[in-house]
């Protein structure tokens, strides 16, 4: 009887921790979309301010 109590103990300690584990992956894994948005946007942006710069600056050699 002690054996099973011991038993079941173990499995509900084992479920917490992959509940743990499964919200601790989701976690980052929002956190990792949201860091590639935020590295998308910024390149985008300075892809548009390099571009402006050329622009810029053709303008000026003309």
């Amino acid at each position: 009887m002690k054996i099973e109590l011991d038993q079941v103990k173990q499995q509900l300690m084992f479920t917490d921790q992959e509940k743990q584990l499964m919200e601790t992956t989701t976690e980052f894994t929002k956190k990792d979309t949201q860091t590639k948005s935020i590295i998308s946007e910024t390149s985008n942006k300075i892809d548009a301010e390099i571009a402006s710069l050329k622009t810029l600056m053709e303008s000026n050699t003309t």
